[in-house]
């Protein structure tokens, strides 16, 4: 699989998790977007120049609270050309 086909499935895969919410994350959704944030982790160690990686793993980061980590991938995202 081509690292783009690669973006697209996770893309379709994970977006629902990017949707901004109001409410806190409950545990079961927790579970889901760690698990998002480890499918990006990988995904990134096999397609390092895809943008959109990181871009999606900021935005799973932002899901988490975890911001200061978040701007750090949309920085890495940036850096690779895409534009947030």
């Amino acid at each position: 699989m081509d690292s783009l086909a690669l973006s697209h499935d996770m893309n379709e895969l994970y977006s629902p998790l990017f949707a901004t919410t109001t409410h806190t994350l409950d545990a079961m959704e927790i579970d889901t977007t760690e698990t998002a944030l480890s499918a990006y982790e990988q995904a990134i160690i096999l397609a390092p120049r895809e943008a959109i990686l990181y871009y999606h793993k900021g935005q799973v980061l932002e899901q988490l609270g975890r911001h200061t980590e978040a701007q750090t991938a949309y920085e890495a995202a940036r850096s690779l050309g895409y534009e947030c």
